[in-house]
């Protein structure tokens, strides 16, 4: 974790797998501008995640209402966060009304991310990682989590993780996955059909893509 110059304390940058901040502290609202973040309720088999929180969310609003963290903050992929100042009732006020429209886009990422077939899910989440504004021709890249990550993310087991992606780069959906990050096809990721076995040995050979229109 690192600070950037004295006139910006407040930015703070995490490599992929830094906490943010930890469960039961105390500390300052977040907005997070960069990469991605995952939150995650402590029990006492270890960590079950929550949501993703993805650039112009704001993490840590229960502080507002005196209550510690909640939830445990961890960047999945390298991610900056700012300090959001709010000295007023006015800017607090506005603060939470913005994290309620928050919490239910990110409920709605949930429901994709954990609900349906496991190359539905993954898709989702590449989809989700890839930066605003890439075009919708050529080549996507999106930095990527670990295998692990993005198994708890899509309630799977990781071995289903890595065949999906085996899969996606056997019918060139996938043009290279390196260990922090993807390249591929955003048209035809974004129009593949995803017949059921995917995952199976044998997924590739069903695997229909649309042509981009």
């Amino acid at each position: 974790m690192s600070l950037e110059t004295p006139s910006s304390l407040e930015l703070m940058h995490l490599a992929s797998g830094e906490a943010l901040f930890e469960a039961g502290a105390s500390g300052t609202v977040w907005q997070l501008e960069s990469g991605a973040v995952r939150l995650d309720r402590m029990e006492r088999e270890g960590p079950r995640f929550v949501h993703l929180a993805l650039p112009g969310d704001l993490l840590g609003l229960e502080l507002l209402a005196a209550y510690p963290y909640a939830y445990t903050a961890r960047a999945i992929v390298p991610s900056s966060a700012r300090q959001r100042m709010l000295p007023g009732e006015t800017q607090r006020r506005m603060a939470l009304i913005e994290g309620l429209l928050q919490q239910q886009r990110r409920g709605e990422d949930v429901v994709k991310l954990r609900s349906g077939p496991a190359q539905d899910r993954l898709k989702h989440l590449l989809l989700t990682l890839t930066p605003e504004g890439t075009p919708w021709s050529g080549e996507g890249k999106c930095a990527l989590p670990t295998i692990k990550d993005m198994a708890a993310i899509i309630d799977t087991a990781p071995e289903t993780v890595s065949r999906i992606f085996a899969n996606l780069k056997r019918t060139q959906i996938l043009a290279g996955r390196q260990r922090q990050g993807a390249s591929f096809s955003l048209s035809r990721l974004v129009q593949a059909e995803w017949p059921s076995g995917m995952t199976r040995s044998d997924g590739s050979q069903r695997l229909g893509v649309l042509s981009p229109t």
